[in-house]
């Protein structure tokens, strides 16, 4: 009975290794995101297929909508916009957008896969009102002014999003686009420097434990479909 019991338990080891290890990007000794997903010829079409399929009746560019939410708040909220991100997103939402995607949009993504993008923006608002009820005036969506990553003392300056995107990506909410190579955004910790359209200057700490939140997060977004539920598979290290 005892041997039957260890049969069945390696039985299913083995099945569950199977399942996982046919899933790119998945490891059982290790099944953690190291980095966010590339966008490569033999990714790009899945990518692009996964943005067809998306559903929303929301407004159309909203942040929420092409990327992973970092820091919500009323004037000052920040995400971050990956390749894959973008991909699926121009996709979803390119006739809706009235958007002439050029014929090349797969070459200008595999280009610059290496580059990560720290958007900064403003939700809708009123001041002395509500946006449900009315009253107050609008509050604007102001773009911020500068942003830099602080690491360890030695200031790091973004480079501008390469202009064959940003033609394409929203800039409703006071949108602004700082890209970064993904090996500067992975290496936390650091600290996020900006100054906001208020003129207010702000920092918020990135920990390695929420850089590592947004690779779990945008890879088990994308992945849901495969089996792979978020927070499954993501264990923090003891």
């Amino acid at each position: 009975m005892k041997k039957l019991l260890i049969a069945t338990l390696l039985a299913s080891t083995l099945s569950a290794g199977t399942a996982f290890a046919a899933i790119p990007g998945l490891s059982l000794n290790k099944a953690k995101p190291v980095s966010f997903q590339d966008v490569t010829p033999q990714t790009y079409s899945e990518y692009w297929e996964e943005g067809k399929s998306f559903k929303s009746n929301g407004n159309q560019e909203y942040p929420d909508s092409f990327s992973r939410q970092w820091r919500k708040a009323s004037t000052n909220s920040i995400s971050l916009v990956t390749p894959r991100m973008i991909v699926s997103y121009i996709s979803f939402t390119g006739e809706k957008r009235l958007l002439d995607v050029p014929a090349n949009f797969e070459s200008i993504m595999e280009k610059y896969n290496d580059l990560v993008y720290v958007a900064t923006w403003t939700d809708f608002s009123r001041e002395g009102g509500s946006v449900l009820f009315g009253g107050g005036a609008i509050a604007p969506q102001l773009p911020t002014q500068r942003l830099v990553i602080d690491k360890d003392g030695t200031i790091i300056r973004p480079v501008p999003m390469p202009k064959e995107i940003e033609d394409l990506m929203p800039h409703s909410f006071g949108l602004v686009y700082y890209a970064f190579p993904r090996s500067v955004i992975l290496n936390a910790p650091y600290t996020i420097r900006w100054v906001n359209g208020y003129g207010n200057i702000l920092n918020m700490d990135a920990t390695d434990k929420l850089i590592r939140s947004l690779a779990d997060d945008e890879f088990h977004f994308y992945n849901s479909n495969k089996g792979v539920e978020s927070g499954f598979i993501i264990k923090d290290e003891e």
